[in-house]
């Protein structure tokens, strides 16, 4: 499943989603929503639930934040679709 997170730190709808996730499901960070990777302790919870994130490099960018500020990956548009036509459950 693909989860849409657009939502920043401190929204409790894009909290939950994070926390509903499961194994093998991907979170998609957009938007605001890229504000969690600065949730260190989020980014692991999920990490050990083996849940895929990755954020938008645009929105990333965008926000002033550089590639280096972030382990977790970044993905252009196009590496999005392909997301999506992998798995075609999504969660907005």
């Amino acid at each position: 499943m693909v989860i849409f997170v657009k939502y920043g730190l401190g929204h409790l709808v894009a909290e939950r989603k994070m926390d509903l996730s499961n194994e093998g499901d991907t979170v998609v960070l957009i938007q605001n929503g890229v504000f969690w990777l600065l949730n260190k302790e989020k980014m692991e919870a999920l990490k050990e639930k083996k849940v895929n994130v990755v954020a938008l490099k645009d929105d990333f960018l965008s926000r002033g934040y550089k590639e280096s500020d972030t382990s977790i990956p970044l993905i252009s548009y196009e590496e999005l679709v392909t997301i999506l036509e992998k798995d075609q459950q999504v969660v907005g």
